[in-house]
């Protein structure tokens, strides 16, 4: 049997599923105070205020109700992250999902379902599984609540979007998400917690909590692993 090995730099750890202590240094967590709609950290207390929403989001229309992330998006992280998304690697999902779950683990509670933010069945075909979903049913598990993977469904095959600004982004997602007519009654009046990977803009995550609240969902929460500063 191979010897456990760091996610990251492949050093021989402990256990499996681990990071070895030089690279956990690179990891920048999330911790309270942060903005309650993107999860963006503050410096301090004074500027989070009374009202704990960063200005950018006082000045957005935020449509969903809570969000979370336990990670700033940063070199570190993209280790773990870029194997999980492009390279067909699911080793570091448990150890994303406990940050995850420890990071929001009221929201999960609070959850009548758990849905994943869906890919395009194009990209899904290529991908092999969708990375969202994989975490949004570890976090079924963890949290006992129902999961739906297929709750939202993705109509439009949007292009990658990390080289657009806000307004292109919401511009080529607009219209780009469904319910799923399975699942749709089911979700009336119900409290619904969305599973992303990365938040940059916001953009995708806003256009599925429009969806959802569309099919007359009561609250969405957002939970990601990992904000883009």
């Amino acid at each position: 049997m191979m010897p456990p090995r760091c996610l990251m730099c492949r050093t021989r750890v402990s256990h499996a599923g681990l990071v070895c202590v030089e690279c956990f240094k690179q990891l920048e967590f999330i911790e309270s105070p942060y903005c309650q709609s993107c999860a963006r950290p503050f410096v301090s207390a004074e500027e989070a205020g009374n009202s704990f929403i960063c200005l950018e989001c006082e000045d957005s229309s935020i449509l969903w109700h809570d969000c979370r992330a336990p990670f700033i998006y940063n070199e570190g992280l993209k280790k773990l992250i870029m194997p999980l998304k492009y390279g067909d690697q699911q080793k570091a999902l448990g150890f994303l999902s406990q940050f995850m779950y420890r990071s929001a683990q009221d929201l999960i509670h609070q959850a009548d379902f758990i849905i994943p933010v869906p890919l395009h069945k194009n990209r899904l075909r290529f991908r092999k599984y969708n990375q969202s979903a994989l975490l949004a049913w570890q976090l079924g598990r963890m949290g006992k609540v129902d999961v739906l993977p297929m709750g939202l469904l993705r109509l439009k095959e949007t292009l990658v979007l990390g080289h657009f600004n806000k307004v292109e982004r919401q511009s080529l997602l607009k219209d780009a998400f469904v319910v799923s007519a399975r699942w749709g009654g089911r979700l009336a009046n119900k409290r619904v917690l969305l599973i992303d990977d990365v938040m940059t803009t916001g953009s995708t995550l806003r256009e599925c909590t429009l969806t959802l609240l569309n099919a007359e969902v009561a609250y969405v929460d957002v939970l990601v692993t990992a904000k883009v500063m």
